[in-house]
């Protein structure tokens, strides 16, 4: 049994390492994508009038947020060795969540459910710092 453990434990640290050179490869490209959307926010801006880029270059923010924030949580992943906090993946929610009701254009109870989504996230997180210690 000792020796399948040890079996065990190698081959796991083995994955590890391939999950960690996977997630630092995702990290490069992500940042490379983020870039190019950055890129693609100032051509917009400069190219065309601003009479209809509103609408255009807040999608393109969104997208260019969608990056960072797949970064960051990555980054966080590769600090602490593939593993991320709740409370972290939960602020991530509440952003993604809050830039949806930004661009929601629309159905009032999509808002509404929207709304609700993010008060129910605030309170969890405010019950795990208050109450569960992790």
């Amino acid at each position: 049994m000792k020796k399948f453990n040890k079996i065990a434990s190698k081959y796991a640290n083995f994955l590890r390492f391939f999950i960690m050179i996977a997630l630092g490869i995702l990290g490069a490209l992500l940042i490379v994508l983020m870039f190019g959307q950055l890129l693609a926010i100032g051509q917009r801006m400069i190219r065309n009038s601003f009479i209809h880029i509103p609408i255009k270059v807040l999608d393109e923010i969104v997208t260019f947020f969608l990056f960072f924030e797949f970064s960051a949580m990555i980054v966080a992943a590769l600090k602490h060795m593939g593993h991320t906090s709740l409370n972290f993946l939960m602020s991530l929610g509440i952003t993604a969540l809050l830039r949806n009701l930004i661009t929601a254009h629309g159905e009032p109870m999509q808002i509404l459910i929207h709304s609700i989504a993010i008060l129910l996230l605030i309170i969890g997180i405010v019950i795990l710092n208050r109450h569960i210690k992790l």
